[in-house]
């Protein structure tokens, strides 16, 4: 995508984080925004700091996990501005749980797949067929993490969820090579920077469902200090941290390129990483198999 003056852009998790600084970014190139999240106050004050700045913002509280909440999600968008080009299901959650998997209680796993592989399930089927009917080009987007790829012990919930959405993507990017389709995918990956966002803080919108001890405190992981730790035993090295706004402005210009994977690695992060993350990384544009 080259032009995103008078696009209109969809973003969950958009109060706050990576979703808010995206927002802003694709704002100043002339994009109306349509912001969701499931703290109503957060969201307010998202969309009137964006009104602030000239651009043209709203806002719908959408819990994402909700079919019915992000279908009028949609539904809200076309209205006010009749088409909808970018989609970024961005809304997640950390999950928390015991200090292993079998301590963990299930709540922790339905919660972290509820939000971060079906939030970004709903967002397919709910506008990949408005998408289809109104025509012409347009971007659908996930925001999956390094800990898809890379496992740390830390997080089994989050992880599993997350490697979910990157089997569910990569499903959806053939899909719309092999469709001859306007429409691209995209998979954003904060990581293995760790972007100072309130994921840690996720438990804060703990629905009444997924409540238990174990997944409010999770493992002790509810800084970003304390994620460092774990990541430095994991890998070996301390992990560099980087803000939304810089995050935001790197899957800008992978978004000008078309790339199907955003990964703002460095030289020294690639350095680090299991060989897994680097093959990921040769391959940013998903080819179709040769068995389809």
């Amino acid at each position: 995508m080259k032009e995103f003056r008078n696009k209109v852009a969809v973003i969950t998790g958009g109060a706050s984080g990576v979703g808010l600084a995206l927002a802003h970014r694709l704002a100043r190139e002339g994009a109306n925004v349509v912001l969701a999240d499931i703290e109503q106050e957060a969201l307010d004050a998202a969309v009137e700091g964006l009104r602030a700045t000239g651009a043209k913002a709203i806002g719908q509280k959408t819990d994402v996990v909700r079919r019915e909440e992000v279908e009028a999600l949609a539904d809200r968008a076309f209205a006010e501005w009749g088409a909808v080009h970018m989609v970024f299901n961005n809304a997640g959650v950390g999950g928390g749980g015991g200090p292993t998997i079998w301590e963990s209680p299930e709540k922790a796993f339905r919660w972290a797949m509820d939000v971060n592989y079906f939030g970004p399930l709903n967002g397919v089927l709910t506008f990949m067929p408005r998408l289809i009917a109104q025509g012409g080009e347009a971007l659908i987007a996930a925001t999956s993490s390094g800990a898809g790829i890379v496992f740390p012990p830390s997080s089994p919930a989050y992880s599993s969820s997350k490697a979910a959405l990157i089997a569910l993507w990569e499903v959806l990017a053939y899909q719309l090579q092999m469709a001859q389709s306007p429409i691209k995918a995209a998979l954003l990956f904060p990581g293995p920077h760790v972007v100072d966002t309130g994921l840690f803080g996720s438990h804060r919108n703990l629905q009444s469902d997924y409540d238990d001890p174990l997944v409010r405190e999770g493992t002790g992981i509810n800084d970003i200090a304390s994620f460092q730790a774990v990541m430095k035993m994991f890998l070996g090295r301390e992990v560099d941290i980087t803000n939304p706004a810089d995050f935001a402005e790197e899957v800008f210009q992978s978004l000008l390129r078309d790339e199907f994977y955003i990964l703002p690695l460095t030289d020294q992060t690639k350095a680090a990483v299991r060989k897994r993350y680097e093959d990921m990384l040769e391959r940013r544009q998903p080819a179709i198999p040769d068995m389809m």
